[in-house]
């Protein structure tokens, strides 16, 4: 199994400054990524019962539409306590490690929706701040990045473990962050915000840029096979935010294959909560799960 990772992350003062993020061929070895770090304890390798993801892809490969959704349901349960602090540390990981995929040389986090990288090494979102207005979406964010629930807390209550499942969460700026709320994916044709990246608000919803399409569909795909059984429906139009829209979901999932940092990223966030997005490890899964049965959920 090929493991692709991020330039080492060293602990230093957080430079807040825009760089370009490097490039998915320059990402070194995972195990090389993981031994650097100054604390391995909190890079914990995978623990049962969670199967290696040759074995669960292997036990997956004939099965198709509900066996399958079924049987990914059962392999996606997260070993996490999902209390507040768990949250924040879900967070910290994140800005840290999970998703500090470099910027110029060094240690750096690349808004989603944006596109921008920020240098900096902190656990904090709030050093990883906008200089000027880089996303040139006519505000600059001084408050740096926050975490963005692609399926927005408010729907489930905010409750465990959906709020703490990195799998569905990822950094952006604050900014975009708000403009984006609780509004449902789309393919918006008359744009009333947007950044420089291509993500935007209009009356059909949120778009996200397209080098990030891919990453939402397998994030919304992810979190309705592993909480279709909880309280995710809360105040909301399902229909509208999930069922209609699973055609677009499929089809970014296939147009926008996952990258190297999207691969890195996956690995790394099954060491700290014991589960995978199996839509990241094998691109066939969705399409044989199938849209109907998808719909069905």
């Amino acid at each position: 199994m090929q493991r692709i990772a991020l330039l080492l992350v060293f602990v230093f003062t957080a430079a807040g400054f825009m760089a370009a993020p490097v490039p998915a061929q320059d990402l070194p070895n995972l195990e090389t990524f993981i031994s650097s770090l100054p604390g391995q304890s909190d890079v914990p390798s995978p623990r049962p019962p969670f199967s290696p993801r040759a074995n669960y892809l292997a036990a997956a490969a004939s099965l198709s539409g509900e066996k399958l959704f079924q049987f990914l349901h059962a392999a996606t349960v997260p070993s996490m306590p999902g209390t507040g602090i768990d949250y924040l540390k879900a967070k910290k990981y994140m800005f840290s490690i999970a998703d500090n995929t470099g910027c110029d040389g060094g240690p750096g986090v690349t808004a989603f929706y944006s596109q921008v990288c920020v240098r900096g090494a902190s656990e904090s979102g709030a050093d990883y701040k906008e200089q000027g207005d880089a996303n040139e979406d006519g505000i600059r964010d001084t408050g740096g990045m926050n975490a963005e629930h692609t399926w927005p807390q408010g729907f489930f209550n905010k409750a465990a473990p959906m709020k703490s499942d990195l799998h569905h969460i990822f950094p952006t700026f604050i900014t975009v962050n708000g403009r984006r709320g609780s509004e449902p994916f789309g393919v918006v044709s008359q744009a009333v915000y947007g950044t420089s990246s291509g993500s935007k608000l209009g009356a059909e919803g949120f778009e996200p840029c397209d080098a990030v399409k891919g990453d939402v569909a397998r994030a919304i795909l992810y979190f309705v096979v592993r909480y279709y059984s909880h309280n995710i429906r809360d105040g909301m139009d399902y229909k509208d935010f999930w069922v209609s829209r699973v055609p677009m979901f499929l089809e970014w999932d296939r147009r926008d294959p996952p990258d190297a940092a999207e691969k890195r990223r996956n690995e790394l966030i099954e060491r700290r909560q014991n589960n995978r997005n199996p839509f990241v490890d094998d691109t066939t899964l969705a399409a044989r799960v199938g849209l109907k049965i998808f719909q069905s959920h």
